[in-house]
């Protein structure tokens, strides 16, 4: 089966700037043959989620997965049969993303997750995060033959106004779902998840949001936390989700401080005041974010062919002659000349007939 990126599938830029609501993606081990779905499910969680062991002591695995994003957070609803997934340190990177998971039993089999030498067993509307970098184990509805109901929240814990420390206190602590607020915080993200493709990309953005704000709520409850609410917190938990907007739709023209702010519900004023605090500016940091996606794309023999001009339009850039001058302001090189130079360096020889190196005015200044 393929596996296609909703935010890479054709298409689907045009579909976010137009307001489409976006679709999540379907993923089923029926489509592969039996002898092959373990390693398929191997390298779909690689793809979904960080590269893992995956152990079943059942036949012709079967499972279903359906990933979607939600503003800054990624989702993926399942039904599995029993499995054991785990990130033991030789697949930790530094490089890897800092990225938290949380994990919800929706129904069917427990699970059981594990790390820093604890051990969280979860029943239906239970749940419990776990840190990417650290190694864990996830036992899902092992030592039976019926599937889990069950979904993950992943995203990067900056998002929480919580300190890195406290969020360790917590990895692998069961969260149950008794009467008040842990029924409230299971039931709104189970809502949430399973309504995830009628949502527009800016409802998404909005409810992200949300939806961070009832779980830190959560956690700052079981961590008996008096402060996790200051003001400095929130504006930094703010600025966090302001920046992971900006880099999901990097490749929309359109994007603006007017945009952005609409997307958040904040003044046009406060949107800037929180990028000076940060001693940046908004246009500034959207134009950096753009040059360096379009230096990767420059870099990337698997593009080679595609114009600059091209590569340009993908990340939102409208040109202008002035765009040569941003990029080798920045990367020390005009965008043409840089292709050339890292390619020669990665041992690919351009051709002399190369029409990406026709022009270096392609990309244009940030909004």
């Amino acid at each position: 089966m393929l596996w296609v990126d909703p935010g890479e599938a054709p298409g689907a830029t045009a579909a976010c700037r137009l307001g489409v609501r976006a679709m999540s993606t379907l993923i089923r081990t029926d489509q592969v043959p039996e002898a092959d779905r373990l390693d398929f499910v191997r390298d779909m969680t690689a793809t979904t989620w960080v590269p893992m062991e995956c152990r079943s002591e059942l036949g012709g695995y079967r499972g279903e997965f359906r990933a979607s994003g939600l503003g800054a957070m990624q989702v993926v609803v399942m039904d599995i049969m029993p499995i054991t997934v785990r990130r033991t340190p030789q697949l930790i990177s530094q490089a890897d993303p800092d990225l938290l998971k949380m994990v919800l039993v929706c129904g069917g089999n427990s699970c059981v997750v594990t790390q820093d030498g604890r051990q969280a067993p979860l029943s239906a509307a239970e749940f419990a995060i776990y840190d990417t970098r650290r190694p864990y184990e996830v036992a899902c509805g092992t030592g039976g033959d019926q599937p889990t109901q069950m979904m993950t929240f992943m995203f990067p814990p900056s998002l929480l106004p919580l300190s890195r420390n406290r969020l360790r206190q917590l990895a692998a602590v069961p969260l149950q779902a008794s009467a008040g607020l842990g029924d409230l915080t299971s039931q709104f993200l189970l809502q949430l998840a399973r309504n995830v493709d009628h949502y527009s990309p800016a409802e998404a953005a909005r409810l992200s949001t949300a939806a961070l704000e009832v779980l830190a709520t959560r956690l700052a409850h079981e961590l008996d936390v008096c402060d996790w609410g200051t003001p400095e917190a929130r504006r930094h938990a703010l600025f966090t989700t302001v920046q992971a907007f900006i880099r999901r739709h990097l490749g929309d023209s359109r994007l603006s401080p007017g945009m952005i702010a609409a997307a958040h519900h904040m003044s046009l004023r406060s949107l800037h005041q929180l990028f000076h605090d940060e001693g940046l500016t908004v246009a500034g940091w959207i134009r950096g974010r753009r040059l360096e996606r379009c230096r990767r794309d420059l870099a990337d023999p698997a593009l080679a062919s595609r114009p600059v001009a091209a590569i340009a339009a993908r990340w939102g850039f409208r040109a202008r002659p002035t765009s040569a001058g941003a990029f080798r302001a920045v990367h020390g090189l005009p965008p043409a000349e840089y292709r050339m130079s890292a390619r020669i360096v990665k041992g690919y020889a351009p051709q002399a007939n190369d029409s990406s190196f026709a022009s270096a005015n392609a990309c244009g200044t940030a909004n």
